[in-house]
């Protein structure tokens, strides 16, 4: 194997090449979105390999809005675990989720003790050596419907950016990083959508008390994995830098250029840059628009939205399509291992956690064995603060929370719903969720589904599971197993 091609990578291309070599992407000749072929090619491959294993689709020619986009246009390209382990420099072994979990652990050991990241401040180079400045369009030469930004669903209204960086600076503020969809309005009109509390919505509502009147802005679109997935998870805190965090993990500072019609700056590397104005005082409907949770998100009545003032990008930029709500949407080892971090500190019985993105609304928890009200204890904390984790389910530490048959199976064998279910009721929710008769609020459920839910109950141990009596007679039949029939295992 040549380790050039491991990561961390500064560019979506010099991603893609990694890709390619390690085999991980299916080319499609031909395709036509106008009648969602990619969609439902997208939808038929999940269903076939899973999210994660799932092939990362290159369209070396897509039809969009009566359009014909060559070798522009890229889906799915963080759902398979292998790429969690590569995107880090870590060699692929022949397990996707033994790949994911060495990801998880190396970044859990990377960040501090006291739970904070290392950072490392971006460095400005010069336009020249910037790719992001190959092309600079202004004025009447704007038009965001030049470049393959797709309409993922017909029920969406319209094309969306679901993959880029929304960066907005100010000097008491600092620097926001956040992902948000981002609906095309006009070809030089964007609506941005951050949600009420989130850092994006946040900064600009401090603007507003300030008295600003408009909001400078970029969207950096086709970064670097890290920093994609910096921008698309709630890794660093209102007020901290999500490219100083990318650049602590990736080992070397993100190199960045100024904007052409503002004070921002950009990943230099970045396919596309598109550059403009918020107006604070005034606000327009948006979506509907195809979410996470896999249904349609409805019609806000009043969103933010930005005006362009300059569009720069590399020659021939490709553009990343995230499929909303059929993959999953980046890196996600990061957050796994900053929560995983976070919880430790409090619990001293957690162990690790696991929220499939593909699954929205699980939360999978190991324990070290404790008290039925200990865990329930941990359950409630962790389904409180994490909006996501509706349904809590924990287990014992011998169960793979990564591996879904495992979880089913001692979910199936090691709980009593009556006496170990607790529910929450009018707790704080993702907005997303389709099911929630309140906007940000609904109940949650905490499952208890250790041996010593039932083991408390009474004096009797829980019964050995069959493969622990083989594993505790031939303790190395598995290991040989699997080296005398590696071939078909």
């Amino acid at each position: 194997m040549e380790t050039k091609y491991l990561g961390p990578y500064r560019s979506l291309r010099e991603y893609l090449d990694a890709l390619e070599y390690f085999e991980h992407v299916l080319h499609i000749d031909t395709i036509n979105q106008d009648r969602y072929e990619a969609t439902g090619l997208m939808y038929r491959l999940i269903e076939k390999f899973n999210n994660q294993k799932a092939p990362v689709l290159f369209f070396d020619k897509i039809h969009s809005k009566n359009k014909i986009f060559k070798n522009s246009s890229v889906g799915n390209l963080f759902g398979k675990w292998d790429i969690e382990a590569i995107a880090l420099g870590i060699e692929p072994t022949g397990n996707s989720g033994k790949n994911y979990k060495l990801a998880v652990k190396k970044i859990e050991q990377h960040i501090g003790k006291d739970g904070k990241w290392p950072t490392i401040k971006p460095v400005i180079i010069d336009a020249k050596n910037a790719p992001c400045k190959e092309n600079i369009l202004q004025g009447k030469d704007i038009d965001l419907f030049k470049f393959p930004f797709l309409q993922t669903n017909p029920a969406d209204n319209g094309c969306y950016i679901n993959t880029g960086s929304v960066i907005l600076e100010d000097p008491k503020l600092g620097r926001n990083v956040g992902t948000y969809r981002c609906q095309i309005k006009n070809p030089t009109k964007i609506g941005i959508n951050p949600q009420v509390n989130q850092d994006g919505w946040r900064f600009l509502d401090e603007l507003k008390r300030q008295g600003e009147k408009t909001a400078q802005v970029a969207i950096a679109v086709g970064t670097d994995p890290i920093t994609f997935s910096m921008s698309g998870s709630k890794v660093a805190k209102f007020g901290e830098d999500e490219l100083e965090i990318a650049g602590g993990l990736i080992g070397e500072p993100i190199e960045i250029i100024k904007c052409e019609t503002s004070n921002i700056y950009v990943p230099a590397h970045a396919e596309l840059i598109i550059e403009g104005e918020i107006p604070l005082d005034k606000m327009e409907t948006e979506g509907p628009f195809g979410e996470m949770y896999g249904y349609i998100g409805g019609k806000k009545e009043e969103n933010f939205f930005m005006n362009v003032t300059s569009i720069t990008h590399r020659n021939n930029p490709i553009i990343p399509n995230q499929f909303t709500g059929i993959t999953r949407g980046c890196l996600t080892a990061p957050i796994e291992a900053s929560l995983n971090n976070k919880y430790r500190t409090h619990f001293e019985d957690f162990i690790g956690l696991y929220y499939p993105l593909e699954f929205p609304g699980f939360c999978f928890i190991n324990l070290e064995k404790t008290t039925a009200k200990k865990a329930f204890e941990i359950g409630k904390y962790i389904s409180t603060s994490l909006k996501i984790a509706k349904i809590t389910v924990l287990f014992d530490k011998d169960v793979d929370i990564h591996n879904l048959n495992e979880v089913l199976h001692a979910l199936g064998s090691r709980w009593q719903p009556q006496r170990s279910t607790k529910m929450i009721e009018n707790a704080p929710a993702l907005s997303g969720d389709p099911s929630s008769i309140k906007k940000g609020e609904g109940n949650r459920v905490i499952i208890d589904a250790t041996r010593n839910a039932t083991e408390s109950q009474h004096d009797k141990s829980f019964s050995k599971m069959n493969i622990e009596c083989l594993k505790s007679e031939f303790p190395e039949l598995l290991d040989g197993i699997d080296e005398k029939f590696k071939e078909i295992i």
